[in-house]
């Protein structure tokens, strides 16, 4: 890993552990960390499932792409996006330009039951539905620069290993 990196974004599934992986591989590598989903709250000062149901989606991805653009000077950063950040063509191409990007991939079964009983998620309303978001999600995913593997592993596990491909 070099010393001058720029800014790395973890992407995935709602429920992957972008966040908690996000916080132990700054840790790990010594910089700082961001929420994308916290900063979008701190700068609307609305919860996203408020922003949702009064704004709607739109609305909501186009606060996301100023919020990532914010971040364009940043060095030595790790930022957890939204499931559905990197899912959006705009956003996707505005990361990709501004750092590496590392999926989280982890089945579809294990995202979910780590979503229930956490905060709501405005576009998770079940079962079917999950599955066709995640599949429609798929090939963003897969565009992303790095993949990893978490399946049954433990969140330092896979920081551990992403900062191993950094």
């Amino acid at each position: 890993m070099s010393d001058n990196a720029g800014v790395v974004f973890l992407v995935g599934f709602m429920g992957a552990g972008k966040t908690t992986v996000g916080r132990i591989l700054a840790r790990l590598l010594r910089w700082d960390f961001v929420d994308l989903d916290e900063r979008i709250v701190a700068a609307d000062r609305r919860a996203i499932p408020q922003i949702f149901a009064q704004e709607g989606e739109a609305y909501f991805r186009r606060l996301e792409r100023e919020v990532l653009a914010s971040l364009g000077s940043s060095a030595r950063l790790v930022v957890a996006c939204g499931g559905g950040t990197y899912a959006n063509d705009e956003s996707r191409r505005l990361i990709d330009r501004m750092g590496r990007v590392v999926w989280i991939q982890v089945p579809l079964a294990q995202a979910l039951a780590r979503c229930e009983g956490g905060p709501a998620r405005p576009l998770l309303q079940g079962g079917p539905q999950a599955e066709a978001l995640y599949r429609k999600r798929l090939p963003s995913y897969r565009a992303a620069t790095l993949h990893v593997d978490a399946g049954g592993l433990s969140a330092e596990e896979v920081a551990e290993r992403i900062a191993g491909l950094l």
